[in-house]
């Protein structure tokens, strides 16, 4: 028998407000405003969030479920679900076990099933966060180039 998740309201951003930084809550959060940075949910609760038609949020998000209307770029890992109601939009990577787009809608992006996993990693994919390893190995990759450079040039001193 499948649990059913109960979803108390615990954050309101509202229309013409802006938020700039890391959101962190339990149960639902809606969004009406525009945020930057991370809206995040990483504890056992159950979560959603919720981004309506006037919302512009540049920024990651992680809960169970993730419903969106307004604009979005960045990563979402919605465990559970997640929906692109029009004239919704998201622009980046996502982690899912269900996604549904509406006719009007629109994503762009990259989309990796996680309905495969057991309850277990599905909850851990959620606790670990969002990590940028690609930027860390370019970073790693110019520094080593960098320090070739330097070794194989030679110094000439007037």
């Amino acid at each position: 028998m499948k649990e059913k998740k109960t979803f108390e309201i615990s954050g309101l951003l509202g229309a013409g407000s802006k938020f700039e930084g890391l959101i962190s809550f339990d149960g639902t959060i809606r969004i009406d405003g525009t945020v930057y940075g991370q809206i995040i949910c990483k504890n056992d609760a159950p979560s959603m969030v919720i981004i309506t038609e006037k919302a512009i949020v540049e920024a990651d998000i992680i809960a169970d479920i993730v419903v969106i209307s307004g604009m979005v770029s960045g990563n979402v890992k919605a465990v559970d679900k997640l929906e692109i109601h029009a004239p919704g939009r998201l622009e980046g990577l996502v982690y899912t076990s269900d996604f549904s787009i509406e006719d009007g809608a629109l994503f762009q992006g990259e989309c990796i099933m996680i309905r495969h996993l057991s309850l277990e990693d599905k909850r851990y994919l959620k606790m670990e966060g969002f990590y940028n390893i690609h930027h860390r190995q370019l970073v790693n990759e110019n520094r080593q180039t960098l320090h070739e450079q330097i070794d194989d040039s030679t110094i000439i001193e007037l």
